[in-house]
């Protein structure tokens, strides 16, 4: 049997025994065996050194075997040192363009000073004797690979363990995402490294920028938004970017009973809620109910539809704030014919229809207003309309993993106006199912089509940021997940005692920008804006009106505020000002889409020369 001088630390002290070592005695004597252990409670971490010598050896005999192996397999998966130090010093000859065989290796390795510690050239020639044929060197990686991932989950479980036993120094609820992101990190195969050398990315950065440089014209580098001239700006959504899409929240007064009333919470309706409890008002803070009438029978009522598409149903002596300042009643806009601007929203009335009486009821709130959210169409009305065509693109057009988490729109409303846009039904039509054979023949076919598209939509009650945290893991291992939309940030809840609203927001700003460098996907954050452009001549939003945190500002990579011009002499009834305010990676722009509401769906304008 060959053998060779053989004087790795790891195996120096062995009984004393400085003599040459085999093949077999550096598989048992040292290390163990595969699977076995010493006496007692003691175990050998899950290791295959025989597979790690036959991986490096055929590495030793063949440019293909690296080739086979190299994409699959980090240093950190062998259990030896030694042999991680001769895998670094073939990868590095490898990637010089070198060749690396027995001789050049064991040079590249005394320069570094590590030939001796490996076991000599002797060890390496040895590695060569011991493989039967280097074309198996793939099948061998992959076993160490294996070995390697579940050394990591023996580790990832004892400081699990750990973590459970700190009583009393932690929050459980953190506990737990320290745990899922243990295991996590484990089953993404992340456990080799915490940091890089600039050296080590530079190969990677160039493969990167050779793909952009070689790619199709109109082929997106990212996620693609669906909208022409913000990919162009953007080239799509990139892993590991947050992007906040924030407009101002839309306004109503509903008075039906069934009429849905988001609350800082989740939801309730008109003939549930009670004084005491809250509501959300034009800026969707929390508002209290000071009073609440009986329910109202026999009032004359009416079937209100706004131009988005969505409907309130009102008495006639109902009360509306419209542009301009005034208040109107419902029967005001029936016998007047007009069909104004509702106030702090975009929205404008579209039809107004005498229906059979219902039960109704009115409530008062606390702020100066007396206004508060209505209705499942309601808040906010054009960036979540955004946020989802983002999604829809991504999904149904490409074919990519997207995840919605929506806190305030049910995942029956999401399919809703999914299916408007795609098939181009008014959303009104389909709520009322009044489509026609034309719109049935429509619908058919688009449910054939978009039935097998990767869109995860979740609409759980009271989310918090640990139950979003992992589900996404878990989309991210099962369904390479590509994109996260959260619908919206200011409804999001930790369940835990701060000290301001606006410190729990920072919170979570924060916590969405690590998951998508940790998940390395795009997450677009829905928020919104404050009342500051109301109070200025100019009302284009800007980055520093986003509610409740700055931070959000920080945090984010991109920020997109939706504006649409309310005064009749604009000229501008059904387009948006899309307003790039903040790019990390590129230019900021204003960009103009048409705002379909009818469909629930903003789209492309028509460009000149079209």
């Amino acid at each position: 049997m060959f053998t060779g001088n053989y004087t790795d630390a790891v195996c120096a002290d062995r009984a004393g025994s400085q003599g040459p070592v085999s093949l077999a005695e550096l598989s048992t004597s040292a290390f163990g065996s595969a699977g076995d252990g010493p006496p007692g409670d003691e175990r050998v971490p899950p290791q295959d050194v025989h597979a790690e010598q036959s991986v490096i050896g055929g590495m030793l005999l063949s440019k293909d075997a690296i080739a086979d192996v190299v994409e699959g397999l980090k240093g950190a998966d062998f259990y030896r040192p030694a042999h991680e130090l001769i895998y670094d010093a073939i990868l590095d000859l490898y990637s010089r363009g070198e060749p690396a065989d027995a001789i050049t290796v064991a040079d590249e390795l005394a320069k570094r000073g590590d030939l001796q510690r490996v076991g000599g050239q002797a060890y390496l020639h040895q590695l060569i004797q011991a493989v039967p044929t280097a074309a198996n060197a793939g099948y061998y990686a992959e076993i160490v690979r294996e070995r390697g991932v579940l050394r990591r989950l023996v580790e990832a479980g004892t400081r699990i363990v750990q973590l459970g036993y700190q009583q009393g120094n932690g929050d459980v609820e953190d506990i737990v995402n320290a745990a899922q992101a243990e295991v996590y990190a484990v089953a993404d195969k992340r456990g080799g490294e915490d940091y890089v050398v600039l050296g080590d990315v530079l190969e990677e950065t160039l493969n990167e920028i050779e793909v952009a440089a070689g790619r199709d014209p109109g082929e997106m580098l990212g996620v693609p938004t669906g909208f022409i001239e913000l990919d162009e700006l953007t080239h799509g959504l990139h892993p590991g970017q947050m992007i906040v899409l924030a407009a101002r929240p839309a306004v109503g007064k509903a008075l039906a009973l069934d009429t849905p009333l988001p609350t800082p919470t989740g939801w309730t309706t008109m003939g549930e809620v009670a004084v005491g409890d809250l509501l959300l008002d034009a800026s969707g803070r929390p508002t209290m109910v000071t009073a609440a009438t009986a329910v109202m029978e026999g009032r004359p009522c009416f079937e209100v539809e706004f131009s988005d598409g969505s409907v309130i149903v009102a008495d006639a002596e109902h009360q509306w704030a419209v542009l301009g300042g005034a208040v109107v009643t419902t029967a005001d806009l029936v016998a007047s014919g007009e069909r104004p601007k509702v106030a702090h929203d975009d929205r404008s009335f579209h039809d107004i229809r005498p229906v059979a009486s219902v039960p109704v009821r009115c409530v008062q709130v606390d702020n100066d207003e007396h206004l508060y959210l209505a209705g499942e169409g309601r808040v906010p009305t054009h960036n979540s309309t955004m946020g989802l065509d983002i999604a829809r693109a991504a999904a149904i057009k490409h074919k990519q993993a997207t995840a919605i988490f929506s806190l305030e729109m049910s995942r029956s409303e999401i399919t809703m106006r999914c299916l408007s846009a795609e098939a181009q039904i008014q959303l009104q039509d389909l709520r009322k199912g009044t489509i026609g054979d034309q719109g049935w023949q429509k619908l058919a076919r688009i449910m054939g089509q978009i039935s097998d598209s990767p869109l995860f939509i979740d609409d759980s009650p009271n989310m918090s940021l640990m139950e979003i945290r992992a589900k996404c893991r878990r989309l991210k291992q099962q369904h390479n997940l590509k994109l996260v939309v959260i619908d919206y940030l200011q409804l999001m809840s930790s369940g835990k005692k701060v000290e301001s609203r606006q410190q729990e927001v920072s919170e979570f700003s924060r916590a969405l920008k690590l998951l998508a460098k940790e998940l390395e996907v795009p997450v677009i954050a829905i928020s919104q804006l404050n009342r500051g452009p109301e109070q200025r001549t100019d009302k284009r939003p800007q980055m520093s009106d986003l509610r409740e945190s700055g931070s959000i500002e920080q945090d984010a990579d991109m920020v997109i505020l939706l504006h649409r011009d309310k005064s009749p002499e604009s000229g501008r009834e059904g387009e948006a000002d899309v307003i790039v305010a903040k790019h990390r990676n590129g230019p900021t722009k204003d960009l103009v889409l048409a705002f379909q509401g009818h469909y629930s769906r903003f789209a492309n304008m028509a460009r000149d020369g079209f």
